[in-house]
């Protein structure tokens, strides 16, 4: 009997020990025990969840202008957008224009990089007669960084009058540059030649710092730059339908902005040399059909209008 209950009182042991051992193994809490400490999660970024905070890249940039230079044009015209951007850190931003059109393809232009604090004028591709919304998106360094402006509303009226206005009468206008000129010999005519083209315009011949003036009343269409043709350029479209090209005027001299009403005889820049120029002129352009606003548009020897306003 003896023999009996130590036998049985071994076996007890034994089985409480073998659990003790599994419940150590297993990491379990034992009776009385403490917790097992827990390993770190692992975030499903490759970081951890110790609540470090992500760095935050400088340099995202704001849409501080944007506009069209028209809101309604003619089927074939050129659209206008004048944009400004601002950015900390960063001295230029990728611009693409997206040009939308019910039940049409969605056509976007990469207008490349644009210099930060400063106003730019990206011109679109001809449009047929419809409405359409402009949307400017400006690029920082992240796809997080994209700012989209609002929609611009876009109106493009279909032609129903392609033939040439008639010009104005020779006591309309004023000549378009002040002080002493000449025309220049036969390299400055209209259709001279030149490189790859013919030369377009006429050449006025003067003193670099002489106003250059509107020849007719009429409204500011673009105020550019090219640095490798016509350096800083004018184009204004007068009352009468013509428009009117001014290139190589002096660095910083424009006094007109786009969109803005003009009269003949108001100052728009002074005549310098700036571009693709190997002295001090104006370079003067005269499309009756609107200038580059559509295919199969030509200028005309301004030569005849000019001497008229010279008068």
């Amino acid at each position: 009997m003896k023999r009996s209950l130590l036998t049985t009182g071994l076996t007890i042991t034994a089985l409480l020990l073998a659990a003790s051992s599994a419940l150590a193994d297993s990491g379990a809490t034992s009776p009385g025990g403490d917790t097992a400490p827990t390993p770190p999660v692992e975030d499903p970024s490759g970081g951890t969840s110790s609540g470090t905070p992500v760095p935050v890249v400088p340099g995202r940039p704001r849409l501080r202008l944007q506009k069209l230079s028209d809101a309604t044009l003619k089927s074939g015209q050129h659209p206008t957008v004048i944009v400004r951007i601002s950015r900390s850190k960063a001295k230029s931003a990728r611009v693409k224009v997206a040009i939308a059109r019910s039940g049409k393809k969605t056509l976007t232009v990469n207008a490349g990089r644009l210099t930060t604090n400063k106003s730019h004028s990206i011109k679109l591709p001809a449009l047929t007669s419809g409405s359409y919304r402009i949307t400017v998106s400006v690029y920082g360094s992240s796809a997080a960084q994209v700012v989209r402006g609002s929609a611009l509303r876009l109106r493009v009226k279909a032609r129903t009058d392609s033939q040439t206005p008639p010009p104005p009468s020779s006591s309309s206008g004023v000549f378009p540059v002040r002080g002493s000129w000449t025309f220049g010999g036969s390299g400055a005519r209209f259709g001279a030649g030149r490189t790859g083209h013919t030369h377009e315009g006429q050449d006025i011949v003067g003193a670099s710092g002489l106003p250059i003036v509107a020849p007719l009343a009429g409204e500011v269409r673009y105020v550019n730059y090219q640095a490798g043709g016509a350096g800083r350029y004018i184009v204004m479209r007068a009352n009468n339908g013509w428009d009117m090209f001014f290139a190589h005027c002096q660095y910083a001299s424009a006094a007109v902005r786009e969109g803005e009403r003009v009269k003949a005889g108001d100052r728009l820049c002074l005549l310098g040399s700036t571009g693709d120029s190997s002295g001090p002129h104006l370079h003067f352009e005269l499309w009756p059909d609107g200038w580059r606003d559509k295919s199969g548009t030509r200028p005309i020897d301004p030569l005849p209008q000019l001497k008229k306003w010279a008068r």
